[in-house]
């Protein structure tokens, strides 16, 4: 069974814009080979032909099919029940979760889809072990997270839905 990768709808778009990206960088390096080729026959001795052979022939791939396994198996968000009806009882993909440490300070993280973290903004992905950390919990729980180089206790206060997602939902 394929494993499912949840995205948002934004998250997704970035997805198959990078995949576009990727397959346009392929046939450049694909081109480019010929080039290079003709230039050299002795292609051993052409580090240009060497560098662009293992990109178009390893790396892009790579890349390419590792992308499209994300997009293929992609689960929204958005279309997850907690989320959608906006009632989220435990920590999952689209929550925005508030937390509260022992000396009352409040810590605000959201969780999003693959390739989706932004720290500057407090969002991290799912897959991250920040967000493992979180996953599955309820309010009122309590867990031990990475802060500044320390472990802090913190106190799950509320789950929400993320105000990125308002954009996408319809409730």
């Amino acid at each position: 069974m394929a494993k499912s990768y949840y995205v948002t709808e934004g998250g997704l778009q970035k997805l198959k814009s990078q995949l576009d990206d990727l397959v346009a960088e392929l046939n450049e390096s694909l081109k480019k080979m010929g080039m290079s080729a003709g230039i050299d026959n002795d292609l051993r001795e052409n580090p240009e032909f060497m560098y662009l052979r293992t990109k178009a022939t390893y790396e892009l791939p790579k890349k390419i099919e590792e992308l499209n396994n994300i997009i293929k198996n992609a689960v929204m968000i958005e279309t997850l029940d907690s989320i959608k009806y906006g009632h989220p009882e435990i920590v999952c993909p689209g929550c925005e979760v508030v937390l509260r440490s022992e000396n009352g300070q409040r810590r605000v993280i959201t969780i999003l889809g693959v390739e989706e973290s932004d720290p500057k903004n407090c969002i991290v992905s799912y897959l991250t072990p920040l967000a493992q950390s979180l996953m599955d919990l309820e309010i009122g729980d309590e867990v031990k997270l990475p802060f500044q180089g320390d472990t802090i206790a913190y106190e799950i206060i509320s789950i929400n839905v993320s105000s990125f997602l308002n954009k996408y939902l319809h409730y």
